[in-house]
């Protein structure tokens, strides 16, 4: 029984303050993938815009028929 003595239940491990350096890195790595997003965003829209495409009439191959 005495060795249970020394230990108690209540007892909680001591909470570690992030270092400026995590901190910044953590920063980091979210602007990169926000500004990653944006970029592909960015990238993509003239692809989705709808309202410049033209849908043509008829296929090129049966223009010259």
């Amino acid at each position: 029984m005495a060795y249970d003595d020394g230990f108690h239940d209540d007892v909680t491990p001591p909470h570690h303050r992030p270092t400026a350096g995590s901190i910044l890195g953590g920063t980091l790595i979210a602007l990169v993938l926000i500004c990653g997003l944006i970029g592909a965003l960015l990238l993509a829209r003239p692809a989705l815009d709808v309202d410049r495409q033209s849908v043509p009439d008829a296929p090129e191959a049966a223009e010259g028929r």
